[in-house]
């Protein structure tokens, strides 16, 4: 999976599936993407929050792209929140958790941004999956190709991918090819309160911990 900003709670979910989790991060920056973004509850209706990056290529792949903290960023999304969340039950447990994430760090890449708080929320959430990143890894191909040479480099026997990569995966045909098993992850959203009705879901996974706290949070993704 592309590590994303504030990732949804799937994205917990299939991680505590599997046996190795790939941060794929040698693939290129996409504009407007989950890469730079996602969305928290404020008052019942989505927010959008926006990382900021320095001047790039278009060409460069996640791991070379750097934060860009001339701005106020960061300090604009801890405001955002402390509005939206500071009367839930979890908001000091929340806060305390994305604060130090969201102070400046000089010459911070975006996937190491996003990676770090990805694993710092998974231990939080008891989840103990092996973690490796695709830049490590120097594995080439494209596409369903690249998927599965890095498939072969942590020794896996199986893959589980998430939905959205199935049409252009069996398009493809490269997994069916090599006779390498795949199962395709969805992620069912479950309600939790939020403070408004109705439930918006898919926000970021923040919303939950603002709301329930992680031990809530963990008990969602144990019955999910």
């Amino acid at each position: 999976m592309q590590p994303t900003y504030l990732p949804y709670i799937g994205y917990f979910h299939l991680m505590r599936r599997v046996d190795v989790f790939v941060f794929l991060d040698d693939v290129q920056l996409e504009r407007r993407s989950w890469q730079t973004r996602n969305r928290i509850c404020a008052a019942g209706e989505e927010q959008m929050l926006s990382v900021s990056l320095k001047k790039h290529n278009q060409t460069d792949r996640l791991d070379e792209v750097f934060l860009n903290d001339e701005g106020d960023w960061r300090r604009k999304h801890l405001d955002a929140m402390d509005n939206a969340y500071r009367k839930r039950p979890g908001f000091a447990e929340g806060i305390d958790f994305i604060r130090p994430h969201l102070t400046p760090q000089p010459d911070q890449k975006l996937s190491d941004f996003n990676i770090a708080i990805i694993e710092d929320a998974a231990r939080r959430l008891g989840i103990t999956t092996l973690v490796r990143r695709a830049s490590a890894l120097g594995c080439g191909g494209k596409r369903s190709e690249h998927l599965l040479a890095i498939c072969r480099a942590v020794g896996a026997t199986a893959y589980v991918s998430p939905t959205g990569s199935r049409e252009y995966m069996e398009e493809e045909g490269v997994f069916r090819d090599a006779g390498f098993p795949v199962a395709y992850f969805s992620h069912a959203p479950k309600v939790y309160p939020q403070g408004f009705e109705p439930f918006v879901p898919y926000m970021a996974f923040i919303d939950a911990v603002m709301n329930i706290g992680f031990a809530g949070l963990t008990e969602l993704l144990a019955d999910a």
